[in-house]
């Protein structure tokens, strides 16, 4: 649990609720997924989703999220957090429209971002949902030093597999490939599967 987490827990052990943060790489559908949990259980939405890689720069949340499940009642406040890359290449931008100067401004901020998820991750959160899009590679979808900071403070987690609406998608792969977590297919689009993440998130967060 991070520093101001535990702090926190212990001055006020009975109204803290439980803060959760939206990890993974750019474009796993982090925003989409974390709108699709606020939206079912608060009716708000936590920031705006796009299709061009790190438009997340901040970390954005909602707070005094009441999820009320068979498995228990949790109240959490939900943290999307900005992509976690192992590098930013400026020139990827460059497809989504962006010219020279933007794409570099753009990879300035990426790298920003990735410095305000760790320290979010280190300070605030206590919890982690780790979103991985299931259409893709999911060994290169993780950032390791993220993985050893969420095990060396003992952070509960829980691994989505993530956009199995599309045709494509591998939630197999994803359990495959880290066989020591537990792995929810979900889609945040659609809204699939999202009681089985309920569940897990009232087992492992409440």
């Amino acid at each position: 649990m991070g520093i101001l987490t535990r702090l926190r827990s212990f001055l006020f052990p009975d109204s803290a609720p439980a803060v959760i943060g939206l990890y993974g790489p750019p474009n796993a559908g982090k925003t989409t997924l974390a709108n699709c949990i606020a939206a079912d259980w608060a009716d708000v939405s936590v920031g705006e989703a796009s299709e061009v890689p790190h438009e997340t720069q901040r970390a954005q949340r909602a707070d005094g999220i009441e999820i009320d499940h068979e498995e228990g009642s949790v109240t959490v406040s939900v943290v999307d957090t900005p992509g976690v890359a192992t590098e930013v290449d400026h020139a990827a931008f460059f497809e989504h429209g962006l010219d020279e100067a933007d794409a570099q401004a753009r990879a300035r901020g990426a790298t920003r971002g990735i410095g305000e998820s760790m320290r979010v991750l280190r300070e605030e959160v206590g919890g982690v949902i780790y979103v991985l899009d299931s259409t893709g590679d999911p060994r290169a979808q993780v950032n390791d030093m993220l993985l050893g900071i969420v095990e060396d403070q003992g952070l509960p987690l829980v691994l989505v597999a993530n956009k199995v609406d599309h045709d494509d998608a591998d939630a197999d792969a994803v359990a495959e490939a880290f066989p020591h977590y537990d792995v929810v297919p979900v889609s945040g689009l659609t809204g699939e599967n999202t009681e089985a993440l309920y569940t897990a998130i009232a087992e492992r967060f409440g």
